[in-house]
């Protein structure tokens, strides 16, 4: 029987795989998936599968309809655009409230943070993720709005899909960016606060169009 470590392990793998061949294609978009066909593919037991494609649900990448077997969702470069747009218009807005309102204990947790994570020559995706939510969901909190750092959630889950794992150029440069947020965030500038957002988000965009497009001739 495989330990909860295993287990994991086998369903990040299969999460990984499964999410590979839909964005470069390979499953397009309305195919349905049959759990036995996928196991068979991707020679791996269908536990570890279920819970790939419950994440992908959850992540708007499969639909289910009234029980039937998920089918792949029309996942088009242009939703990735319009939902990093929403996240720019808001997320730029919440930093240039935020700004002056973290503590310096959690300015100094949150720093620690990036910094660990820049001494971690390969991150896993939970490492990455973990910082990254510490960064953008200290800044959401902060704007004083709950109903507006819920929707940066939930908007920065349906961009989730991409990791340091799936574009490892951008670790560095995005850490980087990111201990410029907090300074920003913590100073007293709200307009250097937004401009600094803003060109996160861009760069963050920019990475993504690079990689489905790369994705897509392949």
């Amino acid at each position: 029987m495989l330990d909860t470590a295993e287990a994991t392990s086998l369903s990040e793998l299969a999460y990984t795989r499964l999410l590979d061949l839909i964005l470069s294609g390979r499953i397009p978009p309305g195919t349905m998936l049959q759990e036995r066909r996928l196991a068979d593919m991707l020679s791996m037991s269908r536990t570890p599968l279920r819970e790939a494609l419950s994440r992908l649900e959850a992540e708007q990448m499969i639909t289910r309809s009234h029980g039937r077997a998920p089918v792949v969702s029309n996942v088009g470069i242009e939703n990735f655009i319009f939902t990093l747009d929403m996240r720019r218009i808001l997320e730029v807005e919440a930093a240039g409230r935020a700004t002056g309102r973290l503590t310096p204990e959690l300015v100094a947790q949150v720093t620690a943070s990036i910094e660990t994570l820049m001494d971690i020559p390969a991150p896993t995706p939970a490492q990455h993720w973990a910082v990254d939510d510490l960064v953008h969901g200290a800044i959401a909190d902060a704007a004083g709005n709950p109903l507006v750092a819920a929707t940066i959630r939930d908007l920065r889950r349906r961009t989730r899909l991409f990791n340091t794992a799936r574009i490892p150029k951008r670790l560095m440069p995005g850490a980087s960016e990111h201990l410029t947020m907090i300074n920003a965030v913590a100073g007293n500038d709200p307009e250097m606060s937004r401009q600094v957002m803003g060109r996160h988000i861009d760069n963050v965009r920019d990475a993504i169009i690079e990689f489905l497009l790369g994705s897509k001739r392949t």
